[in-house]
């Protein structure tokens, strides 16, 4: 009897056993539970969002530290993720750019932006209000794991100015090309039966002429001659893709991709679908990637 109250006294004596506060964040809150369970600890949950998808779910701080002896029973406070604000995108359509704009900051106000708008916007004629987004990329609910670029189609107005057009003729395909991507026009190129000439390809005809009025979306037709000479290891040749027609012009880029160089643009513009060609001058090897809305829909490999 009087051992059991010994023993007994020095067990309130001693109190609670002592344990080692285990490292718990980027656990999950499972894994966090059970490890804080087996050495008789219990937690107190915070939960907060955080600029991260990737961290819902999971531990992102706890208090008091790893490693410090506590005694069993103690309370661990543990800040639980809820990951991102938004994990998927919003439908943006219908809203204005300084709406999405406003929306955008009030949400990412503390935290990395998961999206981005894409500069310049592209504007497209259209019987919406001006300002008005006729289309986005990525879709609505598309997933948000990582910042992504936001592509916008944006209504310029309702009103359907007419084009005059400038003379294209004997200017290189290159000025030809960036002359074009900056009207709202669809267009396609044909090679001439004109003996090759000079070293670079030169637009010697267009349809309509110069200084002609079209209505926005109208098709221009250009016919060019080939060089005669080349420097080594590069190609001439057309590139020419069908498109479908959408419902509002989408942004159609046409790029360049080289084994040992990064990227570029050889033009970007809004395109209503439908057929387009023109000319190219590229180094063997290389691809010209064709993008609507950012997502490649043709590659073609420029061949030895």
């Amino acid at each position: 009897m009087v051992f059991f109250f010994i023993a007994g006294f020095f067990l309130a004596v001693r109190g609670a056993e002592r344990t080692v506060v285990p490292e718990i964040t980027d656990l999950t809150l499972v894994e966090a539970l059970i490890m804080l369970q087996e050495r008789e600890l219990y937690p107190r949950l915070q939960v907060k969002y955080t600029g991260n998808p990737g961290d819902r779910g999971r531990i992102i701080a706890q208090n008091p530290e790893p490693g410090l002896y506590v005694k069993a029973g103690r309370r661990i406070t543990i800040t639980v993720s809820k990951g991102a604000i938004i994990d998927n995108v919003e439908d943006y359509t219908g809203k204005t750019v300084e709406e999405v704009r406003s929306r955008l900051r009030t949400l990412f106000s503390t935290y990395e932006p998961l999206l981005i708008i894409r500069e310049p916007i592209t504007f497209v004629y259209n019987d919406a209000p001006a300002g008005t987004i006729l289309s986005q990329v990525p879709a609505p609910g598309s997933p948000l794991a990582e910042p992504r670029e936001l592509i916008l189609i944006v209504s310029r107005s309702k009103t359907n100015r007419p084009i005059k057009l400038p003379d294209w003729t004997n200017l290189s395909s290159e000025k030809t090309l960036k002359s074009l991507s900056t009207l709202p026009v669809t267009f396609e190129f044909t090679q001439s039966d004109t003996i090759p000439s000079g070293t670079i390809v030169q637009v010697i005809s267009q349809s309509p002429l110069p200084g002609s009025i079209i209505e926005p979306g109208s098709m221009v037709s250009l016919r060019y001659k080939a060089p005669a000479s080349l420097p080594k290891d590069i190609r001439h040749g057309l590139y020419s893709h069908i498109l479908p027609e959408y419902p509002v012009p989408v942004l159609l880029e046409a790029i360049v991709r080289q084994t040992e160089t990064d990227d570029y643009t050889l033009f970007s513009m809004p395109y209503p679908g439908g057929p387009i060609s023109f000319p190219y001058t590229l180094p063997a090897g290389s691809s010209i990637v064709l993008k609507v809305n950012g997502k490649e829909v043709n590659r073609m490999n420029v061949l030895p």
